[in-house]
């Protein structure tokens, strides 16, 4: 079997790709860990999210290039987006196989935003395929407000893009020291927040970077503590076999809170990129005795360590809203751009808009109305 298929386009040239690592390099590098493509071929190996079908499509319009990866899932495929139904209390929102481009569980997207006219081509491609495929629908999640505007302004097919706000993202800048670092902590909250980190390192906690074979030996017994994190808010979101694969990724590691007899009481999965730590996934032993103090914990001793690796930015990933507002957090809200297909039914629209007002009913309290519009 080939490993590219020709697509037609009047202003880019674009061709499709079975695996992502066999298209061409993008002209610019990759903004978020998400977006490499390393996480591209990681995804299409793991099956945590149930992926169908997976195509590459390589876009280039003469002055930027950039590769969208698509993966179909089933209606109820992806963790992450049950998730989001759970958190809005409503009832599954899509009546049949999705084509994403990228994944829900990506914090950021951003696939085909890379110039107008690779927008325009991303759209009219990845339609089609939705279409061979049947899938009732093509989503592109975790976008910021430029990139879902470049991705619905042409029209495509009878019905319009549904743009959505679905998501909110939490980042901190890191500051020259943990001193410094508490001086820029809400001062409502400062004294609490140094008097857990305090508990924390009293009751013997102490932070280990894990990279490479380490982190590969520990993945296991933090995989049960994320999923046991994530029950307790719903949903199931993490498989062991995902965690694997996206060690691959650069900048891969898992900051591990670990106590005087060497057990793991928690730990935070995640990427160093670009200067900034993303914190993608966290773990809790809610057994240990220094339970209550874990999370705080180690979402400060995250801070310490990547200031004293060079970072200037910490990204706490998304939800888990009043906790990270508390840690001095700001708020970005991120969006789902969607485009409905033939095979979905007019309600689809009406269920997917209420999924997104119930989920900023939520998002509401710990956004500035006057710069984080919903």
């Amino acid at each position: 079997m080939p490993t590219t298929m020709p697509a037609t386009s009047a202003d880019v040239a674009a061709c499709w790709h079975h695996d992502a690592l066999a298209a061409p390099p993008d002209s610019h590098a990759a903004a978020h860990p998400s977006r490499t493509r390393a996480w591209a071929a990681a995804w299409q190996r793991q099956n945590t999210e149930t992926v169908l079908a997976h195509r590459h499509l390589h876009l280039d319009d003469g002055t930027r290039r950039q590769t969208v990866s698509f993966h179909l899932t089933p209606a109820d495929g992806s963790p992450y987006w049950t998730s989001q139904e759970t958190d809005a209390d409503t009832a599954p929102v899509w009546p049949g196989p999705v084509l994403w481009a990228g994944s829900p569980h990506a914090e950021y997207g951003g696939a085909g935003t890379a110039s107008p006219t690779i927008a325009r081509t991303a759209v009219a491609e990845g339609l089609r395929l939705a279409h061979e495929l049947g899938a009732c629908a093509l989503a592109f999640p975790g976008l910021d407000t430029h990139q879902a505007d470049l991705l619905t302004a042409t029209p495509h097919g009878a019905r319009p893009a549904l743009d959505l706000a679905t998501d909110v993202a939490f980042t901190r800048p890191l500051s020259t020291s943990l001193d410094q670092w508490w001086q820029d902590t809400p001062v409502r909250h400062r004294r609490d927040i140094r008097r857990q980190w305090r508990r924390g390192t009293e009751a013997g906690l102490t932070l280990a970077a894990l990279t490479g074979p380490a982190l590969h030996a520990a993945l296991p017994a933090f995989a049960d503590l994320a999923n046991t994190t994530a029950d307790r808010h719903g949903t199931r979101l993490y498989g062991l076999d995902m965690l694997q694969h996206l060690t691959t990724v650069p900048g891969t590691v898992l900051l591990a809170a670990h106590d005087n007899n060497g057990n793991l009481a928690g730990g935070l999965y995640g990427w160093i990129h670009d200067g900034c730590l993303y914190l993608w996934a966290s773990g809790i032993d809610y057994t240990h005795p220094a339970a209550r103090y874990t999370y705080t914990w180690l979402m400060n001793d995250a801070a310490r360590w990547a200031i004293e690796h060079g970072a200037h930015t910490i990204d706490a990933g998304r939800w888990n809203c009043k906790a990270k507002h508390r840690l001095g957090y700001q708020p970005t809200v991120l969006r789902t751009v969607v485009y409905l297909t033939d095979w979905a039914p007019p309600a689809t629209a009406d269920a997917l808009t209420d999924l997104s007002l119930r989920l900023g009913a939520h998002a509401a309290p710990y956004l500035d109305p006057d710069n984080h519009s919903w």
